[in-house]
């Protein structure tokens, strides 16, 4: 092997350690558990915040989360909304590392209210990126590999809109989520907020927003290559409103995962094609072992 390739190598593989021996090895994804995980969650049916659905389905993800191994915390609050208040609730997964500072991992969980007769499973939008820390979280605990930093896989509630985004319409449980984390003087600590959202679909091509952090991005794209999935990520020629924005406007280094581009024209989003057969394991893969490889191999070093 020629001295410049063990090199390079070296560097990737002994990144946090620094000069020590210590091996980082990045866990692997099992893409056919994630699989049975996203098709549970779809089983609850619709299930639009404040709803009972939503709430089995919030139990649903804290138990299994906790029977892998991580610290879980149930996180309810009520929140005036165009359809009245409403409780929420925000389910956070802790894996602790050998930091304490931490990065946080998101999804939401919520599906989109949709109108009466509208067959709506929210197989992507939903359950895909739920079901896909899950499965983050298990073959984590199941390796036995202790990250470097602190991990947080959150939960969000409230994602959707009621009736159109905006600042009083969607983002409930990240909003909150934000606020707390500022209230209790933990941004310091917060490395990155890394959001996957529709990531499940069979013909997968991940799309970043324009205001995805860019030295994240990099390091993602950086990822990808490792694992040998560059051809599925690019830009999004726009921002979204998403559940990555409450922490960018509070100034931490964000980055929103996200397949904007579901069936011809964007046209299975919201609708009835928004179901199991529009969704694959072998998405799941690309996008669980790449952020992996981002979680563990990625230099989340504070900047100076």
């Amino acid at each position: 092997m020629p001295y410049f390739i063990f090199y390079s190598l070296c560097l990737s593989i002994f990144f946090f350690a620094g000069c020590d021996s210590r091996k980082i090895i990045v866990p692997e994804f099992d893409e056919q558990n994630s699989m049975r995980l996203l098709t549970k969650l779809v089983s609850f049916g619709p299930r639009s915040a404040g709803t009972a659905a939503n709430l089995r389905q919030a139990e649903f993800i804290a138990e299994t989360a906790r029977g892998y191994g991580a610290i879980t915390n149930s996180i309810k609050f009520k929140q005036l909304t165009t359809e009245g208040l409403l409780e929420f609730i925000n389910i956070e997964a802790v894996i602790p590392g050998r930091r304490k500072e931490f990065i946080i991992i998101g999804s939401h969980f919520d599906t989109k209210k949709m109108p009466a007769g509208i067959k709506f499973e929210g197989a992507n939008d939903g359950a895909s990126s739920t079901a896909l820390l899950l499965e983050m979280i298990r073959t984590i605990k199941a390796s036995e590999t202790k990250p470097e930093y602190t991990l947080k896989f959150v939960f969000f509630d409230g994602e959707e809109c009621f009736n159109e985004y905006g600042n009083n319409d969607a983002l409930f449980g990240s909003k909150h989520y934000a606020n707390q984390m500022k209230e209790q003087n933990l941004l310091p600590q917060c490395r990155a907020l890394i959001l996957l959202d529709m990531v499940g679909d069979k013909d997968l091509n991940i799309t970043l927003p324009l205001d995805s952090d860019k030295g994240l991005s990099e390091m993602l794209f950086k990822a990808a290559a490792r694992t040998g999935n560059s051809k599925y990520f690019d830009y999004l020629p726009t921002s979204l409103i998403d559940d990555h924005i409450p922490f960018k406007k509070m100034g931490i280094p964000a980055i929103d995962i996200i397949d904007f581009d579901f069936g011809p024209g964007n046209s299975f989003w919201h609708s009835s094609e928004d179901n199991i057969k529009n969704v694959s394991a072998k998405s799941l893969k690309i996008i669980g072992e790449t952020t992996l490889n981002l979680l563990f191999l990625g230099n989340f070093a504070k900047k100076t």
